[in-house]
């Protein structure tokens, strides 16, 4: 091989280095972006207030669960994983609701036909409410079904789980239990 041909397959390997440096900076700056979306919650915060109509139509506002440990979940009768979910949060909603938790389980559907439907399929009795327009999950920057939110109290951000979640595992439910735990606590010791 002579001089000059070695010279252009070592300029040919730097071009290439230097493309593939150029296409993971590109990607590596749009993954940042993308996961650090402006306005998303973090954990600490206070969570953005809203408001949702139950099935009666009754409006429920975040700020009459204050003093509990809520739990908000968005998901959509057409998601798989929330389908899968929904068994547990049943089972989680059924331990905890006598105590200083609120399970908030909004739908993203359009109609409370299709919510209906699903509750009687799936025997759920959880509280459901309606988010037809996406204004309370956009609100919270949800970028997956299921997302799920707990918020403490006081209406800090304590845990954010994007994606499903074995809610009915022991080890979730005492850490659950826990939280509720220190609710109580709290509310006992200041008041």
């Amino acid at each position: 091989m002579t001089r000059a041909s070695r010279y252009n397959v070592a300029m040919r390997v730097k071009a290439i280095i230097l493309f593939f440096l150029v296409v993971i900076s590109i990607a590596g700056y749009w993954v940042y972006h993308k996961v650090r979306q402006p306005g998303v919650i973090e954990v600490g915060q206070q969570v953005p207030q809203f408001s949702v109509k139950d099935e009666t139509g009754r409006e429920v506002k975040l700020t009459d669960y204050r003093g509990k440990l809520v739990f908000l979940n968005f998901w959509a009768t057409s998601c798989e994983e929330c389908i899968d979910e929904m068994p547990e949060m049943e089972l989680m909603n059924r331990a905890f609701k006598e105590r200083k938790f609120q399970m908030l389980a909004v739908s993203v559907d359009t109609d409370w036909d299709t919510v209906r439907k699903f509750r009687t399929d799936y025997n759920l009795t959880l509280p459901a409410f309606l988010d037809p327009g996406h204004e309370v999950s956009n609100l919270y920057k949800v970028s997956k079904y299921p997302e799920t939110f707990l918020i403490d109290a006081k209406g800090s951000l304590i845990q954010h789980v994007i994606g499903p979640e074995r809610w009915a595992d022991p080890h979730i439910l005492d850490h659950l239990d826990s939280m509720i735990r220190q609710q109580e606590t709290r509310r006992q010791n200041s008041g």
